[in-house]
């Protein structure tokens, strides 16, 4: 406080940020503070004792990522007795019992009464330590006390939280979906669901997940997730209730980062059991489109600033989606160069060398980057590796493929994506792409549709939407390609390519005016370009849809 009055209140106050859910979950009642104490009130010795162990966990992480001179250690005790209730206070020897075990605890540590020992000590896992008895001011008789031993002395316990301090966790458990329906019956679903889950999300490249023997060890378990994400090695966790009420079921699910206990998304799924696996099937396709996306975004903002110099390839790899994701020139070859320096790091790590193909073909797509057939051919030697290192990652391959012209091997591909992970967004929006450069345009728009559908904070959405005005355009249907164009348009403004589908949409419906702006607009992201090289860039299988785009693009004002 005498260094820094603000800094050590917020501090203090972010702490109690994160330890209070601790003791709400297991039913403490915060009585009143006293300056940086609290006097709370426990329902049991046991739920008391395993909320001040779970909150000195809790602390050990959060004072590991400090420098020392920021560390906020705390004193914690448990004692059990009667107690007087007067208005909101409570008063009486038990309280002041309590008081004075906390001041002969150690920092860092948990003393209890002997009282509180018997109550607890067959219920928790910890080993305790006997001090014998002790005469504390103003208490007349000898109290016999005990100490918790966290199991390593506090120096210890820094050291081991801060080699896997919660900034370095990643992996996400999903936890066994609670049923909620008190029929025991119904525990096969609430089991199935989150099976399903697990399966479908370690399919997803990118993602890594907790097996399920883990994660199903704590079924039926009210224990606190930030104490489950540190046993587990976890940074997220995803976990839901299930309630059946007739031929109706209600499924809540709602992913959190444990380290912080900030909520990521949540939803409530309400459906008819008419057909009880159809249910689970869509149940399990819209939780794994809404978790994938979110999780690898929240992971690309948590490293985002940091320093690629001491980055691991997994981090490189996050930093470039994230720069990819700004759908800008820049943002594409920062995203380019970050992917070198994570497969400089590790030279087998596929999802790089995917990822580093995909940025390419943007470059090229997009007329940011001039290049002949040696350029594409690098784009798809990266792809090829990426997929022979890692013969999951499928689904950027099958897009690349079809722009290469290699229709129907693009289509093997994206249907085995599909056949992988059915309920996974990008999957759709694969299917989508290739469906689209093949001419089979009503397939494209249902598995564009179903992409937005399953996952609508997809960060890669307004390459589905402008790929929607892309088909619509094709169809001749240009009031709808004009609208799908302004909604990539409004998720990412920089994105150059839906100022080229919009100036041609604009053209053909006669707003010659309006279509020059936006000429302009696009010659601005992408100067010295023309029709030719955009349309051809967009490689489809009917070549009078290609030539159809050229049309438009040169009514609108683009030079030839």
């Amino acid at each position: 406080m005498s260094q820094d009055e603000e800094g050590t209140l917020a501090a203090l106050k972010a702490h109690r940020h994160a330890i209070d859910p601790v003791i709400f979950n297991h039913g403490g009642h915060v009585v009143k503070t006293m300056g940086d104490g609290l006097l709370i009130e426990f329902p049991s010795a046991v739920q008391a004792v395993t909320a001040a162990l779970a909150g000195q966990t809790i602390m050990t992480e959060r004072n590991a990522t400090l420098p020392q001179d920021r560390q906020m250690q705390f004193r914690m005790s448990v004692h059990v007795g009667e107690i007087i209730v007067e208005d909101d206070d409570i008063f009486g020897e038990t309280v002041n019992i309590a008081a004075r075990l906390q001041e002969a605890a150690e920092p860092g540590g948990v003393s209890l009464s002997g009282t509180a020992r018997d109550a607890a000590s067959k219920n928790i896992d910890a080993q305790l330590v006997d001090l014998g008895e002790a005469t504390f001011k103003n208490i007349p008789e000898p109290v016999r006390h005990w100490r918790v031993d966290m199991g390593h002395s506090q120096q210890a316990g820094l050291n081991a939280a801060a080699s896997k301090a919660p900034s370095e966790r990643t992996a996400l458990a999903v936890l066994p979906f609670d049923n909620m329906s008190g029929d025991v019956e119904q525990e096969y679903f609430s089991d199935g669901i989150s099976e399903d889950i697990i399966t479908a999300l370690s399919r997803v490249n990118g993602l890594r997940v907790i097996a399920r023997n883990s994660t199903f060890a704590y079924k039926g378990q009210a224990k606190d997730i930030r104490l489950i994400a540190t046993e587990l090695d976890a940074r997220y966790v995803l976990e839901g209730s299930i309630r059946k009420g007739g031929n109706r079921i209600r499924i809540n699910a709602q992913l959190i980062d444990a380290t912080n206990g900030q909520h990521i998304w949540a939803e409530r799924y309400d459906r008819d059991l008419d057909d009880i696996f159809k249910v689970q099937d869509d149940i399990t396709a819209n939780i794994v489109s809404r978790t994938a996306p979110e999780l690898l975004k929240a992971e690309g903002e948590r490293v985002r600033k940091r320093d690629p110099a001491h980055l691991s390839a997994w981090d490189l790899f996050l930093q470039a989606r994230a720069a990819y994701n700004q759908a800008t020139q820049e943002g594409f070859e920062r995203a380019e160069e970050l992917c070198k320096q994570a497969i400089a790091s590790d030279p087998n790590y596929g999802l790089a060398y995917g990822l580093l193909s995909n940025i390419q073909f943007h470059l090229l797509l997009f007329g940011y980057r001039r290049g002949g057939s040696e350029a594409w051919q690098e784009t798809l030697d990266n792809g090829e590796k990426a997929t022979r290192l890692d013969p999951d990652d499928v689904l950027w391959y099958a897009v690349l493929l079809s722009t290469m012209g290699q229709f129907d091997k693009a289509l093997q591909f994206a249907k085995r994506g599909l056949e992988m992970n059915p309920g996974f967004a990008p999957a759709h929006q694969t299917q989508g792409a290739v469906l689209y450069r093949y001419g089979e345009y009503e397939g494209a728009i249902i598995e564009c549709e179903t992409a937005l559908r399953l996952s609508p904070n997809n960060p890669d959405n307004y390459q589905v939407a402008n790929l929607l005005g892309c088909v619509y355009y094709c169809q001749r249907n240009y009031e709808a390609a004009l609208s799908w164009t302004d909604e990539a348009i409004r998720m990412a403004p920089t994105f150059a390519q839906a100022y080229s589908l919009r100036a041609a949409s604009l053209a053909q419906l006669g707003q010659a005016d309006e279509a020059g702006r936006t000429v302009q607009q696009f010659l601005e992201l992408v100067p010295e370009t023309t029709a030719t090289r955009i349309s051809r860039s967009n490689r489809l299988r009917r070549t009078e849809d290609m030539e159809h785009f050229r049309e438009g693009m040169i009514k609108a004002g683009f030079p030839q």
